[in-house]
């Protein structure tokens, strides 16, 4: 019977399950009417296995009905299906081989570049340097000459002394090492005063080149000389011109005035939206979806995904863009709310034109309240130095 399953493989046939109470006469049934049957195997008292042409299985309807047994397919062998189902799967192997070459090409571009060991030099402006030399993210592999890359990064950033580039697997990776510059020395020999940088009362003045032109206490405006280059003799005529130089602290003052009614403009969202979603790739936008925004007010949300490999981002994003649109509304709210609001914007008001180093010496509040409004001033008094440079023609 190993024998009729080898001749029989490469038209194909199947193993069938036979379930009833009367299996003998279902299989003398087949064979009288043509079927053929081999390696039949009891399996217990009402299931039996057999072997048959894949091509005869639609003659035993009629003798599973007059029999009353169930048959069952349990597994198919042959060219027959190797065939059928390689050809129910030849899109899908398409599909395997265009994503497999995909990823080849994929994994030969340069989807990364990293800088590392440069400290004083602004990334950026070594990597422009790489980029004007060829070396960019969505660069083929074999195209890059490495050599003349690192040459000509060495030839226009001239604070660097070493360059190498390695490539790791997608990424490239651009060590540099930064020249010892000499350092930058003031020309002590360019005419120079010193000026406010704003008004203010003087704290304290110390100079170090040059002659005070001011003393504690005085109250000095913007672009006054703080310190001269200008020596001059007890007659007061000019003999020599300097660079003058020192410290000046001076109390400042930032203000801010803010005013809020009490019948309150605000914006609320309409419940319209709108909606953009593209591809970025290289700084290309590839739209999926973009709806036009006919809204005069609105509120913008950005979202991004980015795509990876392993640990390494890939310069493609998703990008939905939400729009919501908004439209001004009015309520009537307290004396105290408007109060609080005013306080709030003469506050972030006045923080954006503090300067990171100044000292705050106090903060006075001010408020005005009435006739449907509130009025507040916020102003903070600070400690500076105010000393800036300029050349004496």
């Amino acid at each position: 019977m190993a024998s009729r399953s080898s001749n029989e493989f490469f038209s194909g046939y199947i193993v069938v399950r036979l379930e009833g109470l009367n299996p003998e006469k279902f299989i003398n049934m087949a064979i009288k009417y043509g079927v053929t049957l081999w390696d039949v195997k009891r399996v217990n008292f009402t299931t039996v296995i057999f072997k048959m042409k894949y091509d005869q299985y639609g003659m035993l309807r009629g003798i599973i009905q007059k029999t009353g047994v169930k048959t069952k397919i349990i597994k198919k062998v042959g060219m027959h299906f190797i065939y059928k189902k390689a050809l129910r799967r030849k899109v899908f192997v398409l599909g395997i081989g265009i994503f497999l070459a995909i990823i080849v090409y994929m994994l030969n571009i340069i989807w990364q570049i990293d800088i590392v060991g440069n400290k004083t030099v602004n990334t950026d402006i070594i990597y422009e340097a790489a980029k004007k030399a060829g070396l960019k993210e969505g660069t083929l592999k074999y195209k890059l000459n490495l050599r003349d890359i690192e040459d000509y990064i060495l030839n226009n950033v001239k604070e660097i002394s070493v360059v190498t580039i390695k490539l790791q697997g997608i990424k490239a990776k651009i060590e540099v090492v930064e020249r010892k510059m000499p350092p930058q020395i003031k020309n002590l020999e360019e005419p120079i005063n010193v000026i406010a940088s704003k008004d203010g009362i003087i704290l304290k003045i110390s100079a170090y080149m040059g002659k005070a032109m001011v003393k504690e206490g005085d109250y000095v405006k913007k672009g006054q000389v703080l310190i001269s280059g200008v020596l001059t003799d007890t007659q007061n005529v000019p003999i020599k011109l300097v660079h003058a130089f020192g410290e000046v602290i001076a109390k400042t003052w930032y203000e801010s005035v803010k005013e809020v009614n009490i019948n309150y403009k605000y914006e609320e969202r309409t419940g319209r939206t709108a909606k953009k979603v593209y591809y970025n790739y290289f700084g290309k936008d590839i739209y999926i979806k973009n709806d036009n925004i006919l809204f005069k007010k609105y509120d913008k949300i950005i979202e991004k995904k980015i795509f990876k490999i392993g640990n390494f981002s890939m310069p493609v994003q998703l990008v939905t863009e939400y729009y919501y649109e908004k439209t001004d509304k009015y309520k009537i709210i307290s004396y105290e709310e408007a109060t609080n609001i005013a306080l709030n914007d003469a506050e972030e008001d006045v923080k954006k034109y503090l300067p990171k180093d100044a000292k705050i010496l106090d903060k006075k509040v001010d408020k005005i309240i009435g006739n449907g409004k509130a009025k507040v001033r916020v102003l903070y008094i600070t400690e500076e130095n105010i000393c800036i440079e300029q050349e004496i023609n």
